[in-house]
C-alpha cells in the first residue's frame, strides 16, 4: 500500500517541522530562565519541551513507516505516555478557535484573549491526560 507510506511520510515531515515551534519557545522560555520577571513561565516552557520532544518522536516514527513501509507494534507504557503528551496539541489547536470565537461574542468590549489561551490550555492538557489514562489501560490488558 503505497498510499499509505505517503501518508505517512507528509505527516511525518508535517509534525517533526511542526514540532520545531514549540521546541524553539521552550528555548527561548528556558533561556530567560534566570530572569525574576518570567519565572512564572517557568512550567510553561518545560511543558512545550516535553510537547516538542513528543512531537518528534512521534514524527520520527511516520517517516521510519514511510522509510521502510512496516509498522512496529510496541505495547510500553513509554510509548503510551508519550501518545498521550503528544495529544496535548490537537486538543489546543481545534479548541482555541472555538474558545477565542465564544469569549470575544460574549465580552465585546473586554481583552479577554488571555482567557481564551488559558482556557484552550486546559482542554489540551485534559486530552492529553485522558489519552494517557486510556492508551496507559490499553498497555495493561495486552497480553
Amino acid at each position: 500500500m503505497i498510499w499509505k507510506r505517503i501518508v505517512g511520510a507528509v505527516l511525518g515531515a508535517v509534525v517533526v517541522i511542526g514540532s520545531l515551534l514549540p521546541l524553539g519557545y521552550a528555548y527561548a522560555i528556558l533561556k530567560d530562565a534566570r530572569n525574576p520577571d518570567v519565572a512564572s513561565s517557568l512550567l510553561l516552557g518545560l511543558f512545550l519541551g516535553c510537547v516538542g520532544v513528543a512531537g518528534l518522536w512521534i514524527g520520527a516514527r511516520f517517516l521510519r513507516f514511510a522509510a521502510s513501509g512496516q509498522s512496529q507494534q510496541s505495547n510500553s507504557r513509554v510509548n503510551a505516555v508519550l501518545l498521550g503528551v503528544g495529544a496535548f496539541f490537537p486538543g489546543f489547536a481545534f479548541s482555541y478557535p472555538i474558545v477565542t470565537f465564544w469569549v470575544v461574542r460574549t465580552w465585546p468590549h473586554d481583552d479577554k484573549l488571555g482567557l481564551a489561551l488559558g482556557v484552550s490550555v486546559g482542554v489540551g492538557a485534559a486530552v492529553g491526560i485522558v489519552c494517557t489514562v486510556l492508551l496507559l489501560r490499553r498497555v495493561r490488558r495486552a497480553p
